[in-house]
């Protein structure tokens, strides 16, 4: 007894009284704590505490499966179709932000292959939150010039199509499942298995890539990704909306000093490698306390220990604003190059983010962006080299306006969709 009150005693120093009192409960009645556990992590919304204590619970439920299009909720026979002109099933997760790059992206391309008169449905592959198509439908017909794109929630509702289109790694099991299409098509904006741990996630998302779907790919490097699985896949490049992002100078001159600093910081989002970038900035902030450091891409619970104006979520039209009044602009990708490198250039803004060959296939070192290492200390030296060199600016940003000035969405889309045609069977 002794020896279990002296056990109790140095928990509670090390996790505080809370967690001890919890942790009591828990050695009493560990069966009901685990139940708990899982209903709570299967609720989304998991505010349980990350004890050492906590055995590890099974969540099946999360694996997913080869399984038949009827166990997904589909009809076993498909709804009659458009037999006048080609049909497209985009199978797209559930969004908050109908901005998002991501699904901003696939709705983008989505509405412009409707132009060439074929129906383009936007399946919701995982909706748990909608009874109704209504709301969603209302979004995509307030961020789409022109919309004519569909919504549909109900897998029982989906017609016999030309093309079934995965848009995520989860979606490529349902697209696997769903027989009423001639082609399959995976429409593939980042090397998905890579955000995960080695382990089931991984191992799930890396296999959907020999699926033997038809790939489509944003960007070359991704590109040789998908086909080093034996796929084949045509690439877009990325471009930037030429009404939103512009130089603030026509003729793209920097400005004489630097003065304002852009972060794209996503802490929720760890491929954008935020902890990199707050590292950064505290050293940037400690040696240049003139230049002030703008942070946007996500609403932050917490001050930086560091002094920053914190912008949050934007519009993709306030970024563009936000853009014309920063002089070095940092953003970073651990797997595909993200849109603000593209976008900053667009915006005539020197760019400065890190090495390898998933940002390289668009950010060449030197001539339009400034690559440098993923350590705090080359980063500061990157913005050492621009806060002194405005020549250096200026190649960098007149650089990257070359690179984007022949490029853009209608030409990559209609590419795009030539290469949809000639692949549909």
């Amino acid at each position: 007894m002794k020896n279990k009150i002296l056990s109790f005693l140095k928990f509670k120093r090390q996790f505080g009284l809370g967690n001890t009192a919890i942790f009591a409960l828990y050695k009493c009645f560990p069966r009901f704590f685990v139940l708990l556990h899982q209903k709570v992590g299967n609720s989304g919304h998991s505010t349980w505490p990350e004890m050492a204590f906590v055995q590890p619970v099974m969540v099946i439920n999360k694996v997913l499966d080869y399984q038949s299009w009827s166990d997904y909720g589909g009809a076993l026979q498909p709804v009659t179709g458009d037999a006048t002109r080609p049909t497209y099933i985009w199978f797209v997760p559930d969004w908050s932000n109908v901005w998002g790059g991501g699904h901003y992206t696939l709705f983008r391309f989505a509405n412009h292959f409707a132009s060439y008169n074929s129906r383009n449905i936007i399946f919701i592959y995982n909706n748990e939150r909608h009874d109704s198509s209504a709301t969603l439908q209302q979004e995509l017909m307030a961020a789409l010039p022109d919309c004519r794109l569909e919504v549909i929630i109900d897998p029982k509702l989906l017609p016999a199509c030309t093309g079934a289109i995965a848009t995520t790694w989860q979606s490529a099991y349902h697209v696997r499942a769903f027989n009423f299409t001639k082609t399959k098509f995976y429409f593939m904006q980042d090397y998905e298995s890579l955000f995960y741990a080695y382990g089931t996630d991984s191992l799930q998302a890396n296999a959907t890539y020999g699926f033997g779907f038809v790939g489509i790919t944003g960007g070359g490097w991704l590109k040789k990704c998908y086909q080093s699985h034996g796929g084949h896949a045509e690439n877009y490049l990325f471009a930037a909306d030429r009404d939103i992002f512009y130089p603030s100078e026509a003729d793209g001159r920097v400005r004489d000093k630097v003065k304002r600093v852009f972060f794209y910081g996503r802490p929720s989002t760890e491929r954008r490698c935020f902890d990199l970038g707050m590292a950064a900035l505290q050293k940037i902030a400690e040696k240049y306390p003139d230049v002030e450091i703008v942070i946007a891409g996500l609403d932050l619970k917490s001050q930086p220990p560091f002094p920053a104006v914190l912008l949050g979520n934007m519009s993709l039209k306030a970024t563009g604003q936000l853009y014309r009044t920063c002089d070095v602009g940092i953003a970073f990708s651990a797997t595909n190059l993200s849109y603000l490198p593209v976008e900053l250039m667009a915006s005539g803004v020197p760019v400065i983010s890190n090495c390898g060959n998933q940002v390289e296939w668009h950010c060449r070192h030197g001539q339009n962006a400034w690559l440098a290492d993923p350590v705090p200390e080359t980063i500061l030296e990157a913005f050492t080299r621009l806060y002194d060199e405005r020549a250096l600016r200026q190649k960098l940003v007149n650089g990257g306006l070359a690179t984007m000035a022949h490029i853009s969405w209608e030409q990559q889309m209609s590419r795009i969709y030539e290469y949809v045609v000639a692949n549909s069977r």
